[in-house]
């Protein structure tokens, strides 16, 4: 079965100390998913060096990353949508069940297992979109897809509208061994508990975090075009999506002649226009993109209005990566983590 590939954001850590941690998370037992750094923003865990955190409020902490800078990232625990936890020792005053030794390679190790299990619904995702990029051709006619497994339904794929809804507790390896059943007539009924998302999410989700090519064949040789901008909160994109995006809306191109204006590896160009091709983004017919090209530009102001507020975590000490938020149920257009305008004064816990 196909493991995904799960970003882990490292935010406060010396640089000896980062380059171990990222070296035991790139360490992939057999059968698990395989963790890269990447930027925090775009992270699907943090790692966070207690040492680095000042308590700024009893929710609130801010995090002096990158170590030894005077830069500081403010993050109010209530608004945080991924696993974290801090490197003992923590702070004077600051109380988290979430910790681990960054200097033992086993509690490291037991950390990241604990995040894979925090993070099962989005692995489960991930092991919809492997499934559903092997049927793409049975479902271009449209009907609806029921998966099951053992008589119970997990996942109800509604092709016309490009939507699916997704049992909560179903696991990887269910969505692996279920029975896909595709008809005209199959109900679009979905239970109340079900999670709704559009399948161009799984997809968009999938395609960032699988090993393999999934960009056509038919992207290799005609000129690209940019039809619209992913519908997805704007911190999903990383710097290479956006300045693929803006590349292809003044100047469409071949794959050949994006790869020869320099920026991205092959291997790279290939992952990210994968991405965008399944987020809807792209196509090769110029009419297409000419009939949208109004609300594309539209959709990249905007964009780039959402962009100028999210606040950047410098990436000097992450290996690059494009690694998509890993919260399925919160729709939360910027990241938790925002630059700090002051100090932080230590938090004191009022007496009664």
């Amino acid at each position: 079965m196909e493991q995904p590939v799960l970003g882990l954001g490292l935010l406060g850590f010396a640089e000896p100390v980062g380059l171990r941690l990222q070296e035991w998370a790139a360490q992939v037992p057999a059968g698990w998913p395989m963790w890269r750094t990447c930027d925090p923003h775009l992270a699907d865990a943090w790692m966070i060096a207690g040492d680095s955190v000042e308590v700024l409020g009893r929710d609130e902490v801010v995090i002096r990353h990158p170590f030894g800078s005077d830069e500081r990232l403010t993050l109010n625990r209530a608004e945080v949508d991924r696993p974290l936890a801090f490197a003992a020792p923590l702070p004077e005053g600051f109380a988290s069940a979430e910790f681990f030794e960054a200097d033992s390679e086993s509690s490291v190790r037991q950390r990241l297992q604990r995040f894979e299990a925090w993070l099962r619904p989005l692995r489960t995702q991930f092991a919809l979109g492997a499934e559903l990029i092997e049927r793409l051709d049975q479902y271009r006619s449209g009907g609806v897809v029921h998966v099951t497994l053992g008589g119970k339904l997990l996942a109800v794929l509604d092709i016309p509208r490009w939507q699916a809804a997704l049992s909560i507790p179903a696991r990887p390896v269910d969505l692996s061994m279920a029975e896909w059943v595709h008809g005209e007539n199959l109900s679009r009924d979905v239970p109340p508990s079900f999670i709704r998302l559009p399948l161009y999410r799984v997809m968009w989700g999938y395609a960032l975090r699988t090993q393999r090519d999934v960009l056509p064949a038919r992207y290799r040789g005609p000129r690209i075009y940019l039809r619209r901008v992913p519908r997805l909160p704007a911190h999903w994109f990383d710097e290479d999506h956006l300045s693929l995006m803006r590349e292809l809306m003044t100047r469409p191109a071949t794959f050949t002649q994006l790869l020869e204006r320099g920026g991205l590896s092959e291997r790279e160009l290939v992952r990210h226009l994968g991405a965008l091709y399944h987020g809807g983004a792209l196509t090769t017919d110029i009419d297409s993109a000419r009939r949208a090209e109004a609300d594309t530009r539209r959709s990249m102001v905007s964009l780039r209005f959402d962009q100028a507020n999210i606040d950047p975590v410098s990436r000097q000490h992450e290996h690059s990566g494009s690694v998509a938020p890993s919260s399925i149920l919160r729709e939360a257009v910027h990241s938790p983590l925002r630059i700090s305008t002051g100090k932080a004064e230590p938090h004191r816990e009022s007496g009664t």
